[in-house]
């Protein structure tokens, strides 16, 4: 048997879970269970002994490992958790536990080279098959240093997450959390999900998340949030979910309430959006990111520029559900005016709940490459620590760093205040075109459990300032007077609303606060190299490398020079993504290479480029690439990654391959 703590790292910069601790009616001291380390305990075999610990509800875990041997030690990050993660980590290590630490997780392919001297085993990718494999290597005693696999989990074998395990604290979480796929079709430059999950949606059977559902329900959840990169990415298969959610839901005493994820374009399937209305989603966060068509561009959201996004909204809301959106100011197009022009879509659309935050390119991602060839990305100082929301990584183009903290925090101030709340609020009541199908007595007996509704009251009444209580009561009065089925709804988006304007009131500091330091500090802020010297394991493999790339993109394209050039932009993502763990070009790199090939092709189909173009004189051959095509690839993949302006000359064809250039704390 082994014994095994699977920590979930508590975050200093979590806003959210602040937040809620302070809306005292609520009674949750944590927003989300652990969702990835009870996911991971699932597929554990039930031989060895797990224990979970949530530090976002438990504590620090450092008392936990005092009194308590362990044989394996793992912990799930995030890229927000890297600072908290490191420390436990350090913390196991001065303590000479003679515990295996292992790390896995979304954040740890981005912060492979930030963490590999403190980890005994990495986990790059999904963990139902890679985990139970460690085990069995662990029991052996030959564990691996590192544990990826090629082929994607079918999510039908995937168990549901032990929730067993953490069941007497279930009830004290805000909200709970079901997964029903992983993948996603669009390929948004700051995000990076198509190489952890893959482009293609995979699914639960509907059976199977129906009855993660009524599990969570009986343990105590008050809401539930479908966690997916997009809920609705798979129309056939969230239908037919939906059609079975409503009926369970209705079945229980009190009905639950559901959040998830999704893409605009929702707006346009009338018959999805009355069947999330009916299974009772109080709320759809949708990545809206900006109302300029530039600034979608910059983003690669081109699935947004379909559709007007006032009056997607405006449909989507019609149904009773509120939009939650999540608004981004920094792009390369945006100048001051991205700030009222902002503001002014959240009046247009009554937007009741939002999120606006700077541009930032998270480590790993395809625009934190660019931008660090652009030389447009700085290194976080101690005083932007956990401030990831709030002081960006980025130098924009149209305004300085400062005028964007600064125009960030009269932003959050003006649109967070309660008149401007207010009016929005009563024009999302106004707009609701269809009541939702929600059997009347069991939707209001939530909202008139006494002690709930008193607490609630009482919060209201006493514990704000003069102008949040008249926009609470307002709220109710307008509620009870046009739509008085929608009063737990009502509720829950004038909370939401709540938590936004006192985490804006806390960003709008932190924000002035960086831009005070910077204005007296501009020596403190370093810019980080352009350059990206070529692995060495990337050189080394580099014919394998090309050979394969060349014959990707040559399937698809004819023309000379945009094979030549998609297939540079296909091995520069790969070098970009996966050269600081490639050891050998063997199946598992040659999938990654095949995904960065998928990628660019991808992004060229979506901007009208066509499959197959017109030969030249001279077609390229199929199988293999022409002679010299390596040699010119080679020197050209050194001239992007080395950004010879900045100083450095770039190495010559003949040029030996030197050592890498010891990475930049590029993180930290």
């Amino acid at each position: 048997m082994v014994r095994i703590l699977l920590v979930n790292p508590g975050s200093s910069d979590d806003t959210l879970t602040r937040m809620a601790r302070r809306i005292s009616f609520l009674d949750s001291p944590a927003f989300f269970p652990p969702h990835a380390v009870a996911a991971v305990a699932a597929v554990t075999p039930r031989e060895h002994e797990v224990v979970l610990h949530d530090e976002n509800l438990r504590g620090p875990v450092e008392p936990l490992l005092k009194s308590s041997a362990f044989d394996v030690i793992g912990i799930t990050l995030t890229t927000n958790q890297l600072r908290r993660s490191t420390a436990i980590l350090e913390h196991c290590r001065s303590l000479r536990l003679p515990s295996r630490l292992v790390v896995g997780g979304i954040g740890a392919g981005a912060m492979y080279t930030r963490l590999r001297p403190l980890v005994d085993t990495m986990f790059w990718g999904e963990a139902e098959e890679t985990w139970p494999e460690f085990l069995r290597d662990f029991e052996a005693g030959r564990p691996k240093d590192l544990y990826q696999r090629v082929a994607k989990p079918d999510m039908s074998l995937t168990p549901a997450p032990r929730w067993e395990l953490i069941a007497a604290d279930m009830s004290r979480y805000l909200t709970a959390t079901v997964q029903t796929s992983r993948g996603c079709p669009f390929d948004c430059s700051f995000c990076d999900v198509i190489y952890t999950y893959g482009r293609k949606v995979r699914a639960k059977p509907v059976e199977r998340v129906l009855e993660e559902v009524a599990l969570l329900e009986r343990l105590g959840a008050k809401t539930v949030m479908f966690a997916d990169d997009n809920f609705a990415a798979n129309r056939a298969y969230v239908k037919d979910l939906l059609r079975q959610l409503g009926p369970l839901n209705n079945s229980f005493k009190l009905p639950l309430g559901y959040l998830t994820q999704l893409d605009l374009t929702v707006a346009d399937d009338e018959e999805l959006l009355a069947l999330l209305a009916d299974a009772n989603f109080l709320e759809l966060q949708i990545g809206i990111e900006s109302t300029s068509l530039e600034a979608l561009q910059h983003f690669d959201k081109r699935q947004n520029l379909k559709l007007d996004p006032v009056n997607a909204v405006r449909k989507i809301q019609s149904y009773g559900i509120a939009v939650m959106a999540h608004m981004i100011i920094g792009a390369d197009s945006d100048d001051q005016s991205a700030f009222e022009r902002t503001a002014q879509f959240l009046r247009d659309a009554n937007i009741t709940h939002h999120q606006c935050h700077p541009l930032v390119a998270p480590p790993g991602t395809k625009m934190w490459y660019e931008l660090k060839r652009e030389g447009r990305l700085v290194a976080f100082t101690d005083e932007m620590h956990d401030r990831l929301d709030i002081a960006t990584n980025i130098i924009p183009k149209r305004m300085t760093r400062i005028e964007l903290m600064e125009g960030l925090g009269r932003y959050w101030d003006e649109v967070h205040a309660p008149a401007e709340y207010l009016e929005r609020a009563l024009g999302f009541l106004k707009g609701i075109k269809r009541r939702p199908r929600v059997k009347e007595a069991k939707y209001l007996s939530l909202w008139k459990n006494r002690t709930t509704m008193v607490r609630a009251i009482l919060f209201y009444a006493l514990k704000v300032d003069d102008s949040q209580r008249r926009a609470f009561f307002a709220v109710v009065a307008a509620t009870q007077k046009h739509a008085p089925y929608l009063m737990a709804k009502m509720m829950f988006v004038h909370t939401s609303y709540f938590m936004d304007q006192m985490r804006g009131l806390h960003s709008s500091s932190v924000a002035r606060e960086q831009a005070r330091f910077e204005r007296a500090h501009p020596e403190g802020i370093r810019v980080l190299s352009r350059g990206t010297p070529v692995a060495a394991a990337v050189r080394a493999e580099l014919p394998a490398i090309v050979r394969q790339a060349y014959q990707a993109v040559r399937a698809k394209v004819a023309e000379r020079h945009a094979v030549y050039d998609l297939t540079l932009e296909a091995v520069t993502d790969f070098h970009d993504r996966f050269a600081a763990v490639l050891t050998a070009f063997d199946e598992v790199a040659a999938e990654q290479l095949r995904q960065a090939c998928d990628r660019v092709l991808s992004a060229r189909d979506r901007v009208g480029g066509p499959a197959a173009e017109a030969c030249d004189a001279e077609p390229l051959p199929l199988d293999a690439p022409p002679a010299g095509f390596e040699r010119e690839l080679r020197d050209a993949l050194d001239r992007t990654l080395y950004v010879a302006n900045r100083g450095w000359e770039a190495p010559t064809a003949d040029a030996e391959a030197g050592p890498v250039r010891a990475a930049l704390d590029e993180t930290s």
